[in-house]
């Protein structure tokens, strides 16, 4: 028991000393199991279970329970715990403050308050000053125009050519530029069409020229010397020329269709044809289709190379050629930006001697 539990103690059982005295005989003798009190009367026992049973032999005992601090009596065969709290004394002086505890784990956070009301509208401050203009930009990145295709999906997105190449996509007319590792969409840069300006009026004819005198006739006489001719007239100006015709063109032998499909050409839809010319004929190669946008066409003496241009024009995406008559036996035709394209031209003559 602490100080507190014993000083109780001892006031009750003061109190009980004399309410008890003509119950409780000094010289009952006690069973061994319930340890007595000295001096009181009063048994002892650590919890209530342990009371034993409130029976003629128990009638007006009192046990003092350790485990709740608390009295009981026997009485009518029942134990009945007996309020022994006296009047509420005087609070006593306050005692000096103890040190302080160590402050104990910091709690779980609380749930977030609800968010407030929204507060009124700030009226806009004025304008600040305008700042000093900036320093021109540097120059941008120059670019060549080598090409048109007929969609964006046609540039493909791997491009194998230098950075700046460009080409015009006609069905948006915009301009994409190769930056070295994607297209640039440079928007539509295209102008209006300008008006056709008048033609210009034909110009007069030369006047004719004036005809020349007629020589001095020689005198008759002695047939001698033939006398001097007379001066020439001189020569009228020419009259001005007449227009030029339609320039005069090749027949046309053969015409051929050339695309490109899984990184080889086909020529008339078939994949790498071989081409057999003749000297001295015109042949055409259609280059309009949107597939040869990476994969210029381009004729040549060795298989990937030795790029071969005479007798060669092209004009609207129609590469025109005219074989020379001494043109070589073995001819070639490959992609300049990728090899294992293209195939071979056999170039032969008609009429034989023998």
């Amino acid at each position: 028991m602490n100080a507190t539990k014993i000083a109780s103690f001892c006031l009750c059982l003061s109190m009980l000393a004399t309410a008890f005295s003509g119950c409780l005989s000094s010289d009952e003798t006690e069973p061994d199991s319930d340890p007595e009190l000295d001096d009181w009367n009063v048994f002892y026992v650590q919890s209530e279970s342990e009371l034993p049973t409130c029976g003629s032999d128990q009638d007006g005992r009192l046990y003092y329970v350790a485990g709740d601090s608390s009295f009981q009596t026997c009485s009518d065969n029942t134990w009945t715990t007996v309020d022994l709290t006296g009047p509420q004394g005087a609070t006593g002086a306050q005692g000096p403050q103890g040190e302080p505890g160590a402050t104990g784990a910091q709690g779980p956070a609380g749930e977030p308050g609800a968010t407030g009301a929204q507060g009124p509208a700030v009226e806009p401050g004025a304008t600040g000053a305008q700042g000093p203009q900036g320093e021109p930009g540097t120059d941008g990145t120059s670019f060549n125009i080598i090409g048109t295709v007929d969609d964006t999906s046609d540039l493909g997105e791997i491009y194998i050519g230098d950075a700046g190449d460009g080409f015009l996509v006609n069905s948006t007319t915009h301009i994409h530029v190769w930056s070295g590792s994607e297209w640039i969409d440079l928007g539509d840069i295209s102008g209006p069409t300008g008006a056709i300006g008048p033609a210009g009026p034909q110009g007069e004819s030369g006047a004719d020229g004036a005809p020349g005198q007629d020589g001095a006739d020689g005198a008759d006489g002695a047939p001698g010397q033939d006398g001097a001719d007379g001066a020439d007239g001189a020569p009228g100006q020419d009259g001005a020329d007449g227009v030029d015709g339609a320039p005069g063109t090749m027949p046309v032998v053969m015409e051929m269709t050339i695309t490109v499909s899984g990184m080889k050409y086909y020529v008339n839809g078939i994949q790498q044809a071989d081409i057999v010319l003749y000297r001295g004929f015109t042949y055409n190669f259609d280059l309009s289709s949107s597939t040869l946008a990476i994969h210029p066409f381009t004729l040549g003496t060795l298989a990937e190379g030795g790029q071969y241009t005479s007798g060669t024009s092209t004009t609207n995406q129609i590469l025109s050629f005219t074989v020379p008559l001494d043109a070589p036996d073995d001819l070639f035709y490959y992609c300049q930006n990728h090899s294992n394209m293209g195939g071979s031209i056999e170039v032969t003559s008609l009429g034989s001697v023998s």
